[in-house]
């Protein structure tokens, strides 16, 4: 159901396996998979699962015994954390996945192969959240397939699966997993898209998961693409936390705003919206700055650094907060 071949042209076999484990579908099929390869001697690494507790629902610890006694069933050694979620200073999603994040990070060590069972109705679900919010281009970019974490790298094998694929292999394989009831409230707006608005487009356009999923990697190419040809043509001028106001001014304006976005991006912090960049323009190009003008902006998730512009001997300087 699942091609081999196509997971390892992502996943090396050779190297440490861990499947991060909800206990919900999606992952246990995931490890399930893994625990099938590994038993006809297709994985040479270990193969190891990884549980966060987030205490969060009343069924949790529930939740984390199912995780231990699927393992023990099937040899898998797994570690289960708990975790506290401070939501003051963000939203209770963002916290959780701070926290978790947090947690395999720490896991890693060198080499290791931290898998996520994330599929093309994920995808979808974030793309369309993401557009009915008001988001640019880099909203519109799928997650990455790859990436490093810590000492080793998070990898998402099935992107290019649907959720009704993973649950067809749940079925044929009687795969026990956790079923979360609050998935099916339709109150929170992830939800909504989830169970409605994904629903009633596949049920006339049956692929809609997958052709998001395939735009979304289209987007995040050109991306890829965008940033790398800024970089080529205007790279020793975007360097550090200054950039020359002289510079800018000689610049089309959209072409000045794609630079002043990248430059902010590659200092990692939080990127503006369409409103702050607006204020941004107002204050250091279309009007003469002084080391009092100043411009500030945040993320409400707080997932990076708040960040605010000042001016000073013709330079625009990018500060943290």
């Amino acid at each position: 159901m699942f091609d081999s071949k196509a997971f390892f042209d992502l996943v090396d076999p050779n190297k440490n396996i861990i499947v991060a484990f909800s206990g919900g579908g999606d992952s246990s099929a995931l490890l399930h998979f893994c625990y099938d390869l590994n038993q006809k001697g297709l994985l040479q690494g270990n193969l190891s699962a990884i549980h966060i507790n987030h205490s969060l629902n009343k069924e949790s610890d529930h939740w984390e015994d199912h995780c231990k006694i699927f393992c023990e069933e099937r040899n898998i050694p797994l570690q289960s954390h708990g975790i506290n979620i401070d939501v003051k200073k963000s939203g209770l999603e963002s916290a959780a996945r701070n926290a978790r994040y947090k947690i395999f990070k720490d896991a890693l060590q060198s080499n290791d192969q931290l898998l996520m069972a994330h599929h093309a109705d994920d995808v979808a679900e974030t793309i369309l959240f993401r557009l009915f919010r008001g988001t640019g281009l880099d909203g519109l970019q799928g997650p990455m397939k790859k990436r490093a974490l810590g000492e080793g790298v998070l990898l998402r094998p099935w992107l290019g699966y649907t959720k009704t694929d993973l649950n067809k292999y749940l079925s044929t394989n009687d795969i026990k997993f956790i079923s979360d009831e609050t998935n099916f409230e339709d109150n929170q707006d992830r939800n909504f898209i989830r169970n409605k608005v994904l629903k009633m487009a596949s049920n006339r356009w049956p692929n809609a998961s997958m052709q998001i999923q395939q735009t979304a990697e289209l987007v995040s190419k050109y991306k890829k693409a965008h940033d790398f040809l800024l970089d080529q043509q205007f790279g020793e001028n975007i360097r550090g936390s200054k950039l020359y106001r002289k510079f800018l001014l000689d610049l089309e304006e959209d072409t000045c705003i794609e630079i002043m976005r990248y430059w902010i991006k590659i200092n990692n912090v939080a990127m503006p919206n369409k409103k702050i960049i607006g204020e941004i323009l107002k204050a250091f190009i279309h009007s003469n700055p002084t080391p009092r003008t100043q411009v500030n902006w945040s993320r409400a998730d707080n997932d990076q650094k708040s960040a605010f512009l000042t001016f000073c001997d013709g330079y625009l300087i990018l500060n943290e907060k």
